[in-house]
C-alpha cells in the first residue's frame, strides 16, 4: 500500500507539474518521442530480420552436412548402416544422398554426402551433429584411404550462430542508441537548469538533496514517456510493417518487443535524469540563485570593452557573441552534431549499399594437389557451365615468406606514409608490406575492371616492367607515376638469424641489418588506384615472378562467380558440374561459400534502409536543440534589451540586435556543420576502409566523401535554424511588449 501511495503521489504532482508547464516540457515530449520509435523499430525490425533468415535458410537448404570425397567403402558402409542409422537409438539422421564422380586417373568413384539431420530446431541440430561426428563421420574416417575426407556444414547448421552475431549487431546498436539517447535527453536537461537554476536554487534551500532532485526530474520525464510511449510504439510498427510488406517480406510484432523497447526508454531517462542532478546537487543554492542572469554562461574577457565608444547595435551584439562564447559553443557543438551524424547515417546507408552490391565468388577451388594444373582449357570448360559468370586465379607470394622488400625514392611516398626509411640508404623507404603476383592475359581483363593508368600489357611482354597499386592497407602510401622505377630486394647472404616471432616493419628492420640484399629495377607500366589492399600488389611477368619469387607460377586458387538470380537447386546443379569438372583434373577440392545465400539475407536484413531512418529521425533532433535552447536565452535576455531602451535605444536598435545575432549564429553553425560533418564522416570511413578491414582481412575498397544532398540539407537546416531561433524570439518579444504597451494605455485612459 505504501508503495501504490508513493507512486500515485509521484505520479500526480509530475503530471501536474508538466502539464501547467508544458511550454517548458513540449521539447521533451517530442525528443522522447524520436528516442521511442528509434527503440521500438529498430527492435521490431531486427527480430523480423532473424525470423527472414530462418525462412531463408530453410527454404535454401534441405540438408545439414555435405561430406565430401568419400570412397566406394566409406559409401558402402553409409549404405550397409543406413538401417542402422535411421532406428539407431540416437535417431541423428534424418535422410542422406550421394552424387558420384568417377575419377577418369584410377578408374574409381568418389562421393559427396548430403545429411539431413533429425531435431525441430538449430539447437538440437547443433546436438545431434555432435553425435552424428562421434558415431558415423570418424567411423567414415578410419575407412578412408588417403586421409583425404572432409565436411562441409550449411547455413542451416550455422543458423544459431548466424543468429549470434545478428544479437550481437542488436545488442552494439541498441547500445549506441542508449548513448546517442541520452546525450540529447542530458543536452536538453542542461538547457532548462541553466535556464531556471534560481528555482533549483530556491529548492535546495528549503532542503533538496540529490534523492529529492532525482525524484522529482524521474517522475516527470517518467510522465512525459509514458503520454508518448503509445503514439511513438505505433509509429515504430507501421515503419517496420511498411519496411517488410514492401520487399514482400513476412512481419510480426510480438508483445514482448514493445515491452523490451519500454525497458530501453526507461534505462535512457533514469541515466538522462542521474548526470544532471547529480551535478546539481553538489552546487550551493546560493550560486544558483545568483545565476538568474545566465552569469554562469558568461566568460570573462582578460580586458573590458568600452561599447559607449563603438558602433550600436551591430558591435555590442559582437561583443554579447563572445561574451556568452561558452554558451554559443555548448549550442553549436550540441545542435550540429545531430546534422553531422545525419550525414554520417546516410553515408553508412550507401557503404551498406557497396557493401551488398560486391559479389564474392560462389566456389573456391584449390588445385594445389591436382594431378593436373589450370589451363586455359580448364577455364573455358568452367566457363561453358550454364549460370557461370566469371573464373578468376591468382598466384601470390608475400614479401615476408621469402624475405624480401622493395624500395622506393622518398620523394614518390606520401607524407606520413609511416615507411621504413633505412639506415643505410639516404632518400630512400623501404616496405615488406608487398605481395607478388604472377599476371596473364585472364589477369589482364580482370585488372581492366579497376581505376588505372598506363599499359596494363606491358608486362606480358617486356620482364622490367610490373603493374603496382598506390596503397597499404587501402590507403594511399605512393605517389608514383606511370615511368617511375621501384627496386625488389633479392636475399644475398644471411649475417645472423632474425626473431622469427617478428612481423611487419620489426621484421624488415632486423633482416635490415642481418641480411644483405642485392636490388634488381623495374619500371612501372600502370598503376591501379582503387583495387583493395592489405598489403600492395605488384604483378609482374611469369618469368619475372620466377626469378623474384623462387617459385614456379602455379595457378592452384580458383575462384568461380556465378549469376545472381540462380535459385538454390541451380546452384546445387552447378556444384556437381564443378565437382565433375575437377574429377577430370583429379584430387581437386571445391568449396561452396554460399555466398549468394548471404548476400540475399543481407539484402533482405535492409540495413541501408534502417541507417536510412535512423539518419532522418536524427536530423529532427538538430532543430528541437536550437530552438529550446535559444528561445530561454533571448527569453533571460529580454531584460536587457529593455534596459537598453530605457537609455535611448530605438525599437530598430532591437530588431537589429536580433538579427546580428541570427547572422553570426547562421555563419558560425555554417562553419561547425561542415567542419564536423567532414571530421565524423572522414573517422567513419578510415573506420570502415582501414581499420575493420585490418581485423578482419576482408577488404573493400570505399571512397571517402560526404553526400552532397545530405550536406546541403544539413548546412540550410544549420543555418537556417541558427538564424531563425535568434529572430524568432524578436518576434515574440515585440508581441508581448505591444500586448503590454495595450494593457498600460487602455489602464491609463480607464
Amino acid at each position: 500500500m505504501a508503495l501504490l501511495s508513493y507512486l500515485h503521489k509521484s505520479l500526480k504532482l509530475a503530471f501536474k507539474n508538466v502539464f501547467s508547464n508544458l511550454g517548458q516540457y513540449a521539447v521533451f515530449f517530442a525528443a522522447v518521442f524520436i528516442i521511442q520509435i528509434f527503440f521500438g523499430s529498430l527492435t521490431i525490425i531486427l527480430y523480423n530480420n532473424d525470423l527472414t533468415e530462418w525462412e531463408r535458410v530453410t527454404e535454401e537448404y534441405s540438408y545439414h552436412i555435405v561430406v565430401r570425397n568419400v570412397n566406394e567403402s566409406q559409401e558402402l558402409w553409409m549404405e550397409n548402416s543406413n538401417a542402422t542409422i535411421i532406428a539407431s537409438s540416437y535417431r541423428v539422421v534424418d535422410s542422406w544422398w550421394a552424387d558420384s564422380f568417377y575419377d577418369d586417373y584410377d578408374g574409381t568413384y568418389t562421393y559427396d554426402l548430403y545429411i539431413r539431420l533429425k531435431g525441430d530446431d538449430d539447437e538440437t541440430w547443433d546436438e545431434e551433429f555432435e553425435l552424428f561426428y562421434e558415431k558415423y563421420l570418424l567411423e567414415l574416417q578410419r575407412l578412408s584411404d588417403d586421409g583425404t575426407l572432409t565436411y562441409d556444414t550449411t547455413p542451416l547448421l550455422n543458423f544459431e550462430t548466424n543468429i549470434l552475431y545478428n544479437r550481437i549487431i542488436y545488442i552494439i546498436a541498441m547500445i549506441a542508441v542508449i548513448v546517442l539517447s541520452v546525450f540529447l535527453l542530458v543536452v536538453l536537461y542542461n538547457i532548462r537548469i541553466n535556464h531556471y537554476k534560481f528555482i533549483y536554487g530556491i529548492y535546495m534551500s528549503f532542503g533538496a538533496d540529490f534523492k529529492k532532485l532525482f525524484e522529482t526530474a524521474f517522475w516527470e520525464m517518467f510522465s512525459v514517456a509514458a503520454v508518448t510511449f503509445l503514439p511513438a510504439t505505433g509509429v515504430s510498427v507501421l515503419i517496420s510493417y511498411l519496411l517488410f510488406t514492401f520487399r514482400g517480406l513476412a512481419f510480426s510484432c510480438p508483445i514482448w518487443t514493445l515491452l523490451l523497447t519500454a525497458v530501453y526508454g526507461l534505462i535512457v531517462i533514469l541515466a538522462a535524469v542521474w548526470f544532471p542532478m547529480r551535478v546539481m546537487a553538489t552546487r550551493w543554492p546560493n550560486s544558483l540563485i545568483v545565476a538568474e542572469d545566465n552569469s554562469n554562461l558568461v566568460s570573462s574577457p582578460r580586458r573590458s570593452f568600452n561599447i559607449f565608444g563603438t558602433k550600436f547595435p551591430f558591435q555590442y551584439e559582437v561583443f554579447s557573441t563572445w561574451r556568452f562564447r561558452t554558451y554559443n559553443l555548448r549550442l553549436l557543438v550540441s545542435a550540429v552534431l545531430f546534422t553531422s551524424l545525419f550525414i554520417c547515417g546516410l553515408y553508412i546507408a550507401e557503404i551498406t549499399r557497396v557493401t551488398l552490391s560486391n559479389e564474392d565468388a560462389q566456389f573456391e577451388i584449390d588445385m594445389s594437389d591436382a594431378v593436373l594444373g589450370f589451363s586455359e582449357d580448364a577455364r573455358d570448360e568452367l566457363y561453358q557451365i550454364e549460370g557461370v559468370t566469371l573464373v578468376t586465379k591468382s598466384n601470390t607470394v608475400d614479401a615476408t615468406s621469402i624475405a624480401t622488400h622493395i624500395r622506393v625514392k622518398s620523394n614518390l611516398t606520401v607524407s606520413f606514409s609511416n615507411l621504413l626509411v633505412p639506415d643505410n640508404a639516404d632518400g630512400y623507404r623501404v616496405t615488406n608490406e608487398v605481395q607478388y603476383r604472377a599476371l596473364d592475359a585472364d589477369m589482364v581483363s580482370q585488372l581492366e575492371e579497376y581505376d588505372y593508368v598506363g599499359d596494363l600489357t606491358a608486362p606480358l611482354t617486356d620482364d622490367s616492367m610490373v603493374i603496382v597499386a598506390d596503397s597499404i592497407n587501402n590507403t594511399k602510401k605512393f605517389k608514383y607515376e606511370v615511368g617511375d622505377t621501384i627496386e625488389i630486394a633479392e636475399l644475398v647472404k644471411r649475417t645472423a638469424s632474425v626473431d622469427t616471432n617478428l612481423s611487419g616493419m620489426a621484421l624488415l628492420r632486423e633482416q635490415l641489418e642481418y641480411y644483405e640484399f642485392e636490388y634488381h629495377t623495374y619500371t612501372i607500366a600502370a598503376i591501379i588506384y582503387d583495387i583493395p589492399t592489405l598489403k600492395m600488389p605488384i604483378y609482374m611477368s611469369e618469368a619475372a615472378f620466377e626469378t623474384v619469387t623462387g617459385e614456379e607460377v602455379t595457378y592452384d586458387n580458383i575462384e568461380v562467380y556465378i549469376d545472381q538470380s540462380l535459385t538454390s537447386e541451380e546452384v546445387l546443379s552447378i556444384e556437381s558440374q564443378i565437382k565433375s569438372w575437377g574429377a577430370l583434373y583429379g584430387n581437386v577440392k571445391v568449396t561452396n561459400t554460399h555466398s549468394l545465400f548471404y548476400s540475399l539475407v543481407n539484402e533482405d536484413k535492409q540495413y541501408d534502409e534502417i541507417f536510412t531512418l535512423v539518419a532522418v529521425l536524427l536530423l529532427f533532433i538538430s532543430p528541437m536543440i536550437w530552438f529550446f535552447s535559444q528561445t530561454l536565452y533571448y527569453l533571460k535576455r529580454e531584460n536587457e534589451f529593455t534596459i537598453l531602451q530605457s537609455i535611448g535605444a530605438m525599437g530598430s536598435d532591437i530588431r537589429k540586435l536580433y538579427l546580428v545575432g541570427g547572422i553570426l549564429m547562421g555563419i558560425m553553425s555554417f562553419v561547425f556543420c561542415v567542419g564536423l560533418s567532414y571530421i565524423l564522416t572522414y573517422g567513419l570511413y578510415h573506420l570502415v576502409n582501414v581499420t575493420i578491414p585490418s581485423w578482419t582481412l576482408s577488404y573493400i575498397r570505399y571512397d571517402f566523401y560526404m553526400p552532397w544532398y545530405a550536406i546541403l540539407l544539413s548546412v540550410v537546416m544549420s543555418v537556417a535554424c541558427g538564424f531563425l531561433s535568434a529572430y524568432l524570439p524578436y518576434v515574440s518579444f515585440m508581441r508581448r511588449k505591444s500586448k503590454t504597451l495595450a494593457v498600460e494605455e487602455s489602464g491609463v485612459s480607464a
